[in-house]
């Protein structure tokens, strides 16, 4: 497949594929649980200084006590494109520190 190829396809995911991203750094103290269900879930990035992420059922900060996360996911896609590019993904996880 040639990049021109692969461009047009990612152009026209971008257009039907609307962005959405929620980001918050949270500090945890305990009991705490997280059940995720997801289905046809699509990150991403093309062009200059671009990161595709998909976090499905993450917590990303401090943490202490109990936490429990559930994730049920099908159908992820991180695609990215371009130079010196970065594509993350994190399902079901506790992370110290975001994808840059």
């Amino acid at each position: 497949m040639k990049t021109s190829d692969i461009l047009a396809a990612l152009a026209l995911i971008l257009t039907v594929t609307p962005a959405m991203a929620q980001r918050s750094q949270t500090t945890i103290k305990g009991n705490t649980e997280i059940n995720v269900n997801t289905q046809n879930t699509t990150a991403v990035a093309v062009g200059e200084n671009n990161v595709a992420k998909n976090r499905v059922g993450v917590i990303q900060g401090d943490k202490k006590g109990d936490t429990k996360i559930s994730v049920s996911a099908t159908n992820v896609t991180t695609v990215v494109g371009g130079r010196n590019k970065k594509a993350c993904t994190n399902i079901g996880a506790i992370v110290k520190d975001e994808c840059k």
